[in-house]
């Protein structure tokens, strides 16, 4: 389907925290500064995935862990890449031909309280320098309360043409799809989930 015929579409403007404010936030983590300072930047087309810098969430400011990507084609097919190596940090990400991967087995143990919130979900795709774009469909994956990434209606999204990421949400637009029994990645665990396939 197309983000456009989507009943949640819609027209946004999203005020983003000054840049000088993640600078600095950046500058005060340890984590960060050591990534940081190998100075890799993704290109306009490399794969790489993309998840919630959580250290920084923690502390009320959103920035974004790109990791690098691999040879493989795995993201396509429900393996994310938040486990690769972190590339460099950015407020706002733009993807093209994204993909929404979640782990399920670390999902059930931070939904079941076993564990805390770390790595284990990723939107993975092309880096974009295109400019972020806030119009479209929101996405967003609460693993306390859902397995996968979805929509406001809790549906599960398997793919988009257009992505921008930025704190806790996605915006996506152009070509969607959703998963539906067939495609959707199985639930580990007792915990719930409000996904609705």
């Amino acid at each position: 389907m197309d983000a456009a015929d989507h009943p949640l579409y819609d027209n946004r403007t999203i005020q983003m925290v000054a840049d000088d404010i993640v600078a600095e936030a950046l500058a005060a983590d340890a984590g960060s500064r050591r990534v940081l300072a190998k100075g890799r930047s993704p290109v306009a087309g490399q794969v790489v995935g993309v998840r919630l810098h959580l250290p920084l969430a923690k502390r009320g400011i959103p920035v974004q862990t790109v990791h690098a990507g691999n040879q493989s084609d795995g993201y396509t097919r429900g393996k994310g890449l938040y486990n690769g190596e972190a590339l460099t940090y950015l407020k706002c990400v733009r993807l093209r031909n994204a993909w929404f991967n979640v782990g399920q087995v670390a999902r059930e143990k931070i939904a079941s309280g076993a564990e805390a919130k770390h790595p284990m979900a990723s939107i993975d795709g092309e880096f974009s320098l295109d400019a972020p774009e806030f119009t479209g469909v929101e996405i967003s994956l609460n693993p306390r309360r859902v397995h996968l990434f979805v929509d406001g209606h809790n549906r599960p999204i398997q793919y988009a043409e257009h992505v921008t990421i930025y704190g806790h949400r996605a915006f996506v637009h152009g070509r969607l799809s959703f998963h539906d029994h067939s495609t959707a990645p199985p639930k580990v665990g007792d915990t719930l989930s409000a996904v609705c396939l």
